[in-house]
């Protein structure tokens, strides 16, 4: 499957995509949304993985933009903010997005929710 990791934390989207790497999967990190939205436009992925709060673009924003753009692959939203992801609970369902993980998550957590989506 091929993943598209998007944090500004780089450490993270680094680390989250090396995991996914080492269980079979092609991963790419990218640290904005704009950075994340050219990724999509020349590569196409079958799985976002996003951090809800971004500089400039926030998660939810860019997923929207992609949306729009006719990007149809499935996604994952990450946050630290259980507030946030109340906040915009209406916005998710209606983006069709997978799972939102809180943060701190296990390696396990992604995994159960790729395997899903992979299946």
């Amino acid at each position: 499957m091929r993943i598209l990791v998007v944090d500004d934390n780089r450490l993270l989207a680094t680390i989250l995509a090396d995991h996914l790497i080492s269980r079979g999967h092609e991963a790419v990190a990218a640290f904005d949304g704009h950075l994340a939205e050219i990724f999509c436009e020349r590569d196409g992925y079958d799985l976002l993985v996003i951090d809800m709060v971004l500089p400039e673009i926030d998660g939810v924003d860019l997923l929207e933009r992609l949306r729009r753009k006719q990007h149809h692959c499935r996604a994952i939203f990450i946050t630290g903010f259980s507030e946030l992801r109340e906040k915009e609970t209406q916005r998710i369902e209606h983006l069709d997005v997978t799972a939102v993980l809180e943060k701190p998550f296990s390696f396990s957590d992604v995994d159960a929710i790729v395997e899903r989506v992979a299946a």
